[in-house]
């Protein structure tokens, strides 16, 4: 008899984590609307995608438009370029660091290496301007006393090797933006069962092979999503590329912010109007990787 009542425990709670991953991961359900009811939903998603994005989207185009044959210059490109290749660089390292820190603390979880994780992850709750400043300090001190140390030595000034260059404002970046890329990094290893990285290791596999042949093919999505979501902030970041940045170095960020500021509203929409391109690109591909992965799960189930 206890035995028959535990295998009827054991269907029961089998098909209540069917249920649920079919829940979480399944194709969401539709409902039929109609009438009023259908209209209402429908000025309901419209009116915040409206005056949200369509219209200043389409403001924007038409200024586009309108200052495009001034504005799209050679100078244009090349700001176009600094900040697709500053936000590239700091996408891919902060997916790097994301994935050994939620890694090595899979591997050994102590109270300090969590600890370490959660403090390094509250960049992103601190703004832009006092990381900056933050930031600016240490290695302002660190290039001062590098050249006194030349300079009583040697006769040697070395001048600031790290104050207004790009290793400071990627490190910048880093400190400010690791937050978003650890956060999907860790919560994609959530997902792959200890098992898997078990019987690897039974099989004489090292931690380093288990990351390369396991975990990482695995987490391929995760870890595309971390890189697009962390690019698409460097692209719109303002205050630590302003204080930070070099001599004669703008993004277009920044360029959009100087010309809105000179109350050259039209001109600057063309910088604009690519940030918000490059910020929408990763949210649609986004969606469509998340439909097909449900539609994926419905036909294998």
């Amino acid at each position: 008899m206890c035995f028959v009542f535990a295998l009827i425990l054991l269907e029961q709670w089998s098909r209540r984590q069917a249920r649920y991953h079919h829940s979480r991961h399944g194709e969401l359900p539709r409902y039929i609307l109609r009438g009023k009811h259908a209209v209402a939903a429908f000025l309901a998603c419209l009116m915040p995608l409206l005056l949200g994005f369509l219209l200043p989207a389409g403001q924007l185009f038409v200024w586009a438009v309108q200052t495009g044959a001034e504005m799209l210059d050679g100078e244009f490109f090349r700001l176009a370029f600094n900040s697709v290749m500053l936000a590239m660089v700091t996408a891919i390292l902060a997916t790097m660091l994301a994935l050994l820190m939620a890694y090595g603390k899979r591997l050994r979880a102590t109270f300090f290496i969590r600890s370490a994780v959660r403090w390094v992850g509250m960049g992103y709750a601190i703004p832009g301007t006092v990381i900056a400043v933050g930031v600016m300090i240490p290695f302002g001190w660190l290039d001062n006393s590098l050249d006194a140390w030349l300079r009583l030595h040697f006769n040697f000034s070395s001048g600031l090797l790290l104050s207004g260059s790009l290793f400071v404002l990627i490190f910048a970046y880093l400190v400010r933006f690791l937050a978003v890329s650890l956060q999907t990094v860790d919560a994609g290893l959530l997902k792959i069962k200890p098992s898997l990285e078990e019987a690897a290791r039974c099989l004489g596999s090292s931690p380093t092979g288990v990351l390369a042949r396991i975990h990482i093919p695995m987490l391929r999505g995760s870890l595309l999503t971390a890189i697009l979501l962390v690019f698409v902030d460097v692209m719109k970041e303002l205050p630590a590329t302003l204080i930070l940045r070099p001599f004669n170095f703008n993004t277009l960020a920044v360029r959009a912010f100087e010309l809105a500021s000179d109350e050259r509203l039209a001109d600057s929409a063309s910088a604009a109007l690519v940030i918000v391109g490059v910020g929408i690109i990763p949210v649609i591909l986004l969606s469509f990787a998340i439909s097909r992965s449900r539609k994926r799960y419905v036909q294998t189930t």
